[in-house]
């Protein structure tokens, strides 16, 4: 006599029919400790548009690649456009450079940039990335634009930290 086992019915359609408060969420996420990047795009003026992310991550090291997040915005528009971008990881006396590509301009900051190999970046940034987009997924209100990173460089430094909504400095944490 042979004995057949039953594999437990999936749970999937229950899993997948709820959703998360949105508040609950925010809060939630909120507390993944995250660096702040600014992704730049030239505006097709001669000048250029920034927005600052946290949604930056790196994807593979055969061949390098990244993605980063967006939702619908001129960033976004502009990214789609021309199938690339920068992107400039703040460092920890960088706050005001987050502020500003998030709109909120209230300092008398003038952005500086490393203009090579076709993309802006950011001056004195920890680590700077000039990506070609591969892939673009539309994921609910986002989309994630996959790039191919053709040239990148760093410098020694404390990175501009996010979490709980608030900004840190990992060197004003250290014990």
């Amino acid at each position: 006599m042979t004995a057949t086992l039953a594999a437990p019915a999936p749970v999937v359609a229950e899993a997948t029919a709820r959703v998360a408060d949105a508040a609950a969420f925010r809060t939630s996420v909120a507390l993944f400790a995250t660096g702040i990047a600014v992704v730049t795009v030239p505006d097709g003026e001669g000048g250029v548009h920034g927005i600052t992310v946290n949604s930056f991550t790196s994807i593979s090291l055969e061949p390098p690649t990244v993605m980063i997040s967006l939702k619908a915005g001129r960033a976004h528009e502009l990214i789609s456009s021309t199938g690339c971008y920068g992107v400039s990881v703040l460092s920890e006396g960088q706050q005001g450079h987050s502020r500003y590509f998030t709109g909120k301009r209230d300092t008398e900051l003038v952005p500086e940039y490393v203009q090579g190999h076709r993309i802006p970046t950011l001056a004195g940034s920890l680590a700077r990335f000039v990506c070609e987009v591969i892939n673009t997924i539309p994921v609910n209100d986002h989309t994630l634009f996959i790039a191919r990173v053709v040239h990148c460089e760093s410098q020694n430094g404390s990175p501009l930290m996010f979490f709980a909504s608030s900004y840190h400095q990992p060197s004003l944490l250290a014990p």
